[in-house]
Parts: C-alpha cells; structure tokens; sequence
C-alpha cells in the first residue's frame, strides 16, 4: 500500500500537469481540404500558430501543436489566388473541468501550453472564383 507521502506527490504531479495535458496531449490531427464550387482542388498550404508552422499538400490530414491563438492556413494553388483561413482556438471542455477540480496550477499549465484549447478538426476552404 503506497504512503500517504507517495500518495500526495502523484496527486500533486497529476494536479500539477494540467488535466487537458494530460488526457488530450498538446498536440491535434485535422483534416484540410481546399475547393473551387464543390470541386477539390491541390494546393501548397502553410498552417501556422505560435507554436510552429505545418507545411501540407491538400487534401491532407496535419497534426497541429495547440496553441491559444488561431491557426492561419494560407494556400496557393495555380486555380486560385492564395487563400488565406483563420481557424480560432477554442477552450476545450476540459479547461472548466481544471479549474474546478484541478486548481489554478493545472489550469495554468493548460493555458500556457495550449492543450486547453482545440481546433475544428476538419478546414474546408472554399474559394467562390477560381479558374
């Protein structure tokens, strides 16, 4: 049977490391796919946050490092003008679910890292003139 002290220390990492963190990780798939009308269409794209940038040929499924900030996907594909999408981050359920049982420290860690927060899992970009 473990010792309270041994007790206190996992609960305090576990406190401690963010409960998005942990359960989600810090990082996320999407899918990015980019149109003209309702026809796909290739392009070279760029997503990019605070946290890096992921360069990705559409249709494409990228992982994404979270962060707190939007996700900026610009593409440029010889059918259209390079595009730009703005996709905002938004807080994941589990950020609430810290601060009530995980305290400010895990909520804090959360924020910092960008785990508390998510993108849409799939972009569509759609370009209404397009050659």
């Amino acid at each position: 049977m473990p010792s309270l002290k041994t007790t206190l220390l996992l609960l305090t990492a576990f406190l401690a490391s963010g409960c998005a963190s942990v359960l989600h990780g810090d990082n996320q798939s999407m899918r990015v796919s980019t149109f003209c009308g309702q026809q796909s269409v290739p392009a070279s794209c760029v997503a990019t946050n605070s946290k890096g940038s992921w360069p990705l040929q559409t249709p494409a499924s990228i992982l994404v490092q979270k962060a707190h900030d939007p996700l900026t996907i610009r593409c440029k594909s010889p059918f259209f003008a390079e595009g730009v999408a703005q996709v905002p981050a938004s807080p994941n359920p589990m950020l609430a679910g810290n601060l009530v049982f995980g305290g400010l420290i895990g909520a804090g860690v959360d924020l910092a890292t960008g785990a508390g927060f998510a993108y849409n899992t799939v972009v569509n970009i759609f370009y209404p003139s397009c050659r």
